[in-house]
C-alpha cells in the first residue's frame, strides 16, 4: 500500500533531518547525502528520465581522506546491477578520469 515518507523512515529505523536548500529530508545514517533540484523531465516512453542539478553535498568525516574528498575505500559504496537483480560490493580503483582518452 502507500506508504508516506515518515512511515518508510521509521520502517528502516532512518532519522530524516532538514536539508539546507531542498525540501525532501536528508538521511542522518548515511555518510552522503546529496540534495538536488530537478531541472528536466524526460518521457522515455516506458518512464520518465529526471535530470537533476547538486546544490548541496554533505559529507561525514569519516568518509573523507585528508583533502577533505570522498575516500571510497570508507564509503564502501555498492552498485545495483538491474540485468541481473543483483547488488555488487565495488572493490578498488581501475583508472582515473581521463585514463581511456586516445584508446577508443
Amino acid at each position: 500500500g502507500d506508504h508516506t515518507a515518515e512511515d518508510k523512515f521509521k520502517e528502516l529505523g532512518l532519522t530524516a533531518i532538514p536539508a539546507s536548500k531542498v525540501s525532501a529530508p536528508l538521511i542522518m545514517e548515511c555518510p552522503v547525502n546529496l540534495e538536488c533540484k530537478v531541472i528536466d523531465i524526460r518521457k522515455l516512453g516506458t518512464h520518465d528520465m529526471f535530470l537533476g542539478e547538486v546544490v548541496a553535498v554533505h559529507m561525514n568525516e569519516e568518509v573523507m581522506n585528508e583533502k577533505g574528498n570522498i575516500d571510497i575505500s570508507r564509503l564502501q559504496p555498492i552498485a545495483y546491477c538491474p540485468q541481473a537483480a543483483e547488488y555488487w560490493s565495488l572493490k578498488q580503483a581501475i583508472g582515473t578520469y581521463g585514463f581511456t582518452k586516445g584508446k577508443i
